[in-house]
């Protein structure tokens, strides 16, 4: 039988611990939980992912718990300060280590695929919009929520495979470029997901570096001069 993944078993700890303090009555019971629930983040932070995927979920995990305990980070130095170091980490490899396949599908697509499907409801639902019609406003009313849901369910799905991460860049590059086309941040995404989908193709983004020492290399300008004026003006405006 196979032995769990220590940082997966971690996870489920730290996460367990998290769930009993919320809940824990005041007095001998709370002072009990909260520190299970602070060895359990030190545990978390000192324990080393073992596959890719676990260490995604590693990185999902913390960007969420950062985010939760944002008001009380002071509280929970230095494991804080430490989950943050080690999502800085994992996001640096995410890149460079990125598995081409998963073990299991990749939450990405379906995420994309719901927020597109939604989008589309949603541009129906104007097409033709009468506001003098109650139905149809709350039709449209609706759709337009169910749309915004959609979209934030998607900024929180994290992609597992090199296919996935692609896909949404992509998708926000089409996003940017209907809704934003003359926006400099939009041409941007645009040529980092061009950018993406080209070096997975000249393998760039594999693990091993094909450039040259940088001693041999000259700086070229890979954003658009257009792009960089328009936000230069944009500022002195």
């Amino acid at each position: 039988m196979t032995a769990p993944d220590p940082i997966l078993v971690a996870i489920t700890a730290h996460r367990t611990a998290y769930d009993a303090f919320q809940v824990a009555p005041e007095g001998e019971a709370s002072v009990l939980a909260e520190e299970a629930y602070r060895e359990a983040g030190d545990a978390l932070i000192t324990t080393a992912c073992t596959t890719a995927a676990s260490a995604l979920k590693l990185l999902d995990h913390l960007r969420w718990w950062l985010a939760d305990e944002a008001e009380f980070a002071e509280a929970h130095q230095p494991t804080y300060g430490a989950a943050q170091v080690r999502v800085a980490d994992l996001t640096v490899l995410a890149c460079t280590c990125w598995p081409v396949e998963a073990v299991e599908a990749d939450p990405i697509f379906p995420a994309i695929t719901e927020a597109v499907s939604a989008e589309a409801a949603h541009s129906a639902a104007l097409s033709d919009l009468d506001e003098s019609n109650d139905a149809q406003m709350r039709r449209a009313n609706a759709a337009a929520d169910a749309s915004s849901v959609a979209f934030e369910a998607l900024t929180k799905v994290t992609p597992t495979t090199r296919a996935g991460l692609f896909a949404l860049a992509e998708f926000y590059a089409r996003e940017s470029e209907e809704f934003e086309p003359m926006c400099a941040g939009g041409q941007y995404l645009q040529h980092l997901a061009a950018a993406l989908k080209g070096s997975d193709s000249t393998a760039l983004i594999s693990g091993t570096s094909q450039a040259k020492h940088a001693s041999n290399q000259r700086l070229v300008c890979l954003i658009p001069r257009t792009a960089v004026q328009a936000v230069s003006s944009a500022r002195v405006q």
